[in-house]
This record gives C-alpha cells, structure tokens and sequence, in this order.
C-alpha cells in the first residue's frame, strides 16, 4: 500500500533510512549519514543551534537613530544596487528608503540576487551592524516566503557542505510530520520523571516546534541526551572489547626501574615520579593501558613519555612515539635519543621528510626487532610500517590525531598499550575524561626554577611597546614572533567583516629584518621550509647566534629555547584560546622574567583578557569548552563518521554524566511511549 507525504508511515524511525523522506536523494542521504545522521530518528534529535524570538520591524530612521546590537528586521523598496567581485568571492549592496530614510544592505556571496532585485520592489530583510558600521543581511524576504512575525519563535539549525540550514529545517519538520507519532522512548518514564526530564517524543516536538522558550530549553535537554547514551554504549563496548583482548606485560624489576630513573640528568618532580610509578605498574598488566595524559604547557610529559618507552624496551618490546609535526617529532628526537641511549634503548627517527634511503634501513630495522624505538609523524601509521613486538604506543598532541589514526598505530601489535598526551586539555579531551572512555592522569606541577610568564593584551603597537622588546634584546635575551599565516593576506573578508589586509610571516620577516633589530640576527620558520634548512634555522636561534625568531604557529609545540623571555603573537584573534596557550608556553622555559604580547582585535575580548588573568591550562580548557561547546565528544569526526556542525553547542556536562551513569545501571524495560 502506498503512502502519501502526509500520512505516518508504519515504521521505526530508528531504524526508518533518510531515503524515506522526500528530498532525500541518495547523494543527499551520503552527506548526511558523513554527519552521523543515518535514520529518520537521528534526524529528529538534531536539534536546533538555538531558537530566537523573532524581532519587530525598525524604521530606517530607528535604526540608524540607535543601531542595535543584535538582528533586527527592516523594510524598505529597491532604490539601486550594485554587485562587487573579489577572490572567488562577491558582494552586493542595495540601497533601500521606506520614507524615513535611507539604508545600505550588504550581501556577501549571493551574486544571483541581482536578478531578483529591481527598482520600487519590496524588499525585507533581518541582519545587524559589523564592527565596519556595514548592515550585513542574513536572511531576506525577495521574491518567496514572507518572514516570520514579530515575536513568533524562529529555528536556527545547523549546514554542512551541500546542505543549507533551510534544507535541514524543512526536512527536520517533514519528519516529524511523517514520523514523529511513532517515535518512542527507550528510557523508564519514572527515570525521566525523577530527573525532570520530558518524554523522547513530546522532547522532539517541543525542540522542533516550541510554543516558548521555556518549552524548547525542556526539550533540548532530553533530545541532546540520546546522542549521548549511543555514545556512552559504543565506548564502553570498545572499552570491554580491548580488555578482552589482551595485552603483553611489560614487567621490569625494582632495580631496572631505578636505574632509568638515576640515569636521567635531572630530578623528577613529585608529580612525574609518581606518574612514572602508575605507568610502570599499568603496564606490567596484561590488560591494554588506555590512559590520557593532561598535564599543562611545561609539565614535563614528554620525560614521562620517554620512560614509558624505556619501560617497554626494558620488557624486551617495542614502543612508538608519535608527534603531530615534523618539527617536533625532530625535536623529540633530538632530546629523547642521547637519554634513552644511556640506558641502553635504540632509537630512531621516521617522518615524511625522511630520506628514502634511510627510511628503508629504518623500517627494516622494525621488522628485525633491532631498533626498540622509533619517533615519527604519521608516516608511523602507514599500511606498510611494520614491528616485531609492538608493545606501547605514545601518541603526544593526542587531539591532533583522528581516532582512526590512533587504532591504526594501536593495531600494528597484539594488545598494544596507549598513552595518549596533551599539553593543554582542549573541550574533546575534558569530555572524555567525563566519558571515562580513557584513564586520565593529571600533571599539573612544574620542574623547579622556571619563570612566571606575565600577558598582556597590546591594542596598537607603540615605540614604547618596540622600545620594551628592544630592551631585552640588548640585554641578551630572546623572542619569538608569531603570525599565523605565512603569506600576507590582502583584502580578504568574510561575512559581517569589511575586507582587511594582514601581514604573513614571510613579509613581518622581512620587515624586522630590514630594520635596526636586524644586528640581533633574524630567522624565520614555517612548515614549508625543507627539514635540513629549518632545523639549522632553530639551531641559529637555540645557540643564540640569532635572537628573534620569526614563525607561523608551526613552533606551537617542541621547541624549548630557556634563553627565550618574550613572544609576541600577531593576529591573536585569529586563534583558539588552546592554541595561544600552548604558543605563550615557549617561553618562561628559564629563570629569566618572560611575557607574552597578544596582538588582537577587540573581537576577542573575552579570550584575551581572560589570557592576561590566568595561566592555567585546565581553568583555559574549561573556558574553551565554554565557549565553543563539547566539541566532538566521541571523536567519530576524526575517523569519518563525523556529525560536524550537527553537535549541541549548549550542552553541558551534567549531561555527560547523566548519560554515563544511565548506561552504567541497568534499566528496567519501559512501555513504549508516543506522542498523545
């Protein structure tokens, strides 16, 4: 029998194919099952970005009078309007009057509106204010559907590639049209009740059509919840599944253990001596270790890693430490080879610069069991990197390696062990220690004799700001000079931005260069310097043969220069407040007073101020998952079934917790709840 667009469909919309729906084709159903969302339910328990009351219409004159804030919607007829081309991109500004006035609209990169727009026609529109002063439009009324009224509550959802927030609204209300009777809810209503939460299927209306505020805030809750128990019940079948496994057991006598320790030349501190302690007796189990490693810029985890590594060469195995970048990976290299090689531990270096030669002696060495251990890039989790005894894996900088590069390291032994490091614990790695899909241990003291580093948020750059700088320079020290791209940009904008130009690394370079600062000798670095020639570069700047330091954010990590007291990062705006932690962690490595100047707009108020104030990580991380949300909290983003765009911003972890704790006890079976 067939049914009709409007009729409800007899079936589960858990297990209902988007192919169901009408508009869903199959390329569209491949781009949305990359997003995580497979089924008609995934669908509906995609919320919304948030819900607006939509906002009464202003006059031309209220508006230019008092410009608000935030959106506002404003009518007018068509004066004129003109189209505008750069990089690939357009601009189109149209002049409206309503008889109290006139106001210039700005459309970025909807060239084809010029066909709809003619003279004396009617035109609506909501948008704001830029920070330029232009009326950016974000949403109009030219030629289709009227606007909403004032005061009625407006959707905002999420787009992807190929996919507009419209299309994901229309299709989200067909569904639930079509399909929202016969969701059900798969928790215990008195479980619900007990916890003030709404039933799935009055939750999934109240989020897609609220009748109030208050109603959508109910809602959200308990459709933001479903993603979160799959999730919870997947890590903890990969969790038992690893468990089962096995892992080899990497036992070491007393004495062993202290001879790594009294080989090092330096003395742990408490906290790293008793995490040495806690890998040791984790790894002599024959259970795989899963642990992650939070421990603050300056910590020390890389020495921690390293004796991980010795432990496992010790037990007659193999380790692999793993780094983002090239750069580090070399730095790592550099440090960790003549440390390890005093007890004893072969090591060697494969990255994606490696030379052929060398890289087959390497690999073969591998495979013989003769090198006990190797430090890489990516280039470790090829297809035909091999091991004769894989036993630990050291993944550093965890959060920039997708899962499935973390399993395809992880799979290259029989139970290999993993511990994961963090320098700054960004919103995906608080969130999984709230998941508790891993062990987590805390490093938070730092080695004795290290500097304070002070910040301080530069509006304009002064002579008395350079005048500073020079000061430390005459007196020996060092400083780096950040800027994130590495070409200077010009005139490029984005929407609700007038175009702006911005100077890369490659020209701030030339421009110190060239000018008296040049006598303290100038390098520059980024990533697409060949690897002999930026390794003797930082090696100029690291003997102190040069004193400043120009580079992109390729120095973010691994670079450890005491003699550096100063950094100054451009374009601070233009980076996450992880980031412009971990880049303010190159200096303060000595006993010498360091600062950090942050070069940012007023844009990014927040983040720097909140920069200036605190220097710890964890407090920094908690701020940044704040503000950007959990982020992708299974990490199935980075290992191709991604609901990027898709995730809540507003949730919060009281709800991880929740849902971990939901999963944890068992339930008692429910009777099937539907919408009345």
């Amino acid at each position: 029998m067939e049914t009709t667009a409007h009729e409800p469909l007899e079936s589960d919309p858990a297990t209902t194919p988007l192919l169901e729906l009408n508009g869903v084709g199959p390329l569209r159903a491949e781009r949305l099952a990359s997003l995580g969302v497979r089924t008609v339910k995934d669908l509906l328990c995609t919320a919304p970005r948030r819900v607006d009351v939509w906002p009464r219409t202003l006059s031309v004159a209220e508006l230019l009078a008092a410009p608000p804030p935030q959106a506002c919607v404003v009518a007018g007829r068509v004066l004129n309007w003109r189209l505008s081309r750069f990089a690939g991109r357009s601009s189109l500004r149209c002049r409206i009057a309503d008889g109290t006035g006139e106001l210039e609209l700005l459309f970025f990169n909807q060239p084809w509106l010029r066909h709809k727009l003619v003279k004396d026609q009617a035109l609506e529109v909501l948008g704001k204010f830029s920070a330029a002063g232009a009326f950016v439009v974000s949403r109009a009324s030219v030629g289709g559907a009227a606007l909403p009224r004032a005061g009625e509550l407006v959707a905002t959802y999420p787009s992807a590639e190929g996919l507009s927030a419209n299309f994901i609204r229309e299709l989200v209300l067909r569904a639930l049209e079509q399909h929202g009777e016969r969701l059900s809810e798969p928790l215990p209503l008195e479980e619900l009740e007990r916890r003030g939460l709404e039933p799935l299927p009055r939750a999934v209306r109240g989020v897609h059509a609220p009748r109030s505020l208050e109603e959508y805030e109910r809602a959200r809750r308990r459709v933001a919840l479903e993603p979160l128990i799959a999730a919870q019940r997947r890590l903890a079948a990969s969790r038992a599944a690893a468990r089962a496994a096995g892992a080899r057991a990497l036992v070491i006598s007393d004495a062993r253990f202290e001879t790594l320790l009294s080989s090092l030349p330096f003395t742990l501190t408490q906290g790293q001596l008793a995490l040495a302690r806690e890998l040791r007796a984790e790894l002599a189990r024959p259970i795989p270790m899963r642990r992650l490693l939070q421990g603050d810029v300056g910590s020390g985890k890389t020495v921690v890693g390293a004796l991980a590594c010795a432990i496992a060469a010790a037990g007659g195995a193999q380790a692999a430490f793993v780094a983002p970048t090239e750069l580090l990976a070399e730095q790592h290299h550099a440090g960790l080879r003549p440390l390890l090689g005093r007890v004893g531990v072969r090591c060697a270096l494969l990255t994606g610069g490696t030379p052929a030669r060398e890289r087959r002696e390497v690999l073969a060495a591998l495979e013989r069991g003769e090198l006990e251990l190797v430090i890489g890039t990516h280039a470790l989790m090829q297809e035909r990197v091999g091991f004769a005894r894989l036993a630990l894996a050291v993944i550093d900088e965890q959060h920039r390696f997708g899962v499935a590069q973390r399993e395809a390291l992880l799979d290259k032994g029989v139970g290999v062990h993993g511990l994961l490091m963090t320098a700054t614990p960004i919103p995906r790695s608080l969130a999984l220690t709230v998941y508790g899909d891993l062990d987590v241990s805390l490093l938070r003291e730092k080695p004795p004799g290290r500097a304070r580093v002070s910040t301080h948020w530069v509006r304009d750059v002064t002579r008395s700001f350079e005048a500073q700088l020079e000061e430390r320079l005459e007196r020996g020290e060092q400083l780096y000079w950040v800027v994130p791209r590495i070409e200077s940009s010009r005139g490029e904008g984005s929407a609700g931005e007038e175009a702006q130009a911005a100077l890369g690394a490659e020209e701030r370079f030339a421009r110190i260069a060239a000018r008296r600062w040049s006598r303290f000798g100038v390098e520059l670095v980024h990533g697409r310097i060949e690897r002999e020639e930026r390794a003797a570069r930082l090696e100029r700047f690291r003997s102190g043969a040069a004193r400043i330091l120009v580079a992109t954010t390729v120095i973010e990590v691994g670079v450890d220069v005491p003699a550096a007291s100063a950094i100054v990062i451009e374009h601070a705006e233009r980076l996450g407040l992880a980031q412009l932690h971990q880049l303010r962690g190159r200096v303060g490595r000595g006993a010498t007073p360091s600062v950090c100047y942050l070069l940012g707009k007023p844009s990014a108020r927040a983040r720097l101020e909140l920069l200036e104030r605190s220097d710890d990580g964890f407090e920094i991380a908690e701020a940044d998952l704040a503000e950007r949300g959990m982020g992708d909290l299974t990490g199935l983003r980075q290992a191709g079934d991604n609901r990027e765009g898709f995730e809540d911003p507003t949730l919060d972890v009281e709800l991880v917790l929740l849902a971990r704790e939901l999963v944890r006890e068992p339930l008692r079976a429910t009777p099937t709840a539907r919408l009345s």
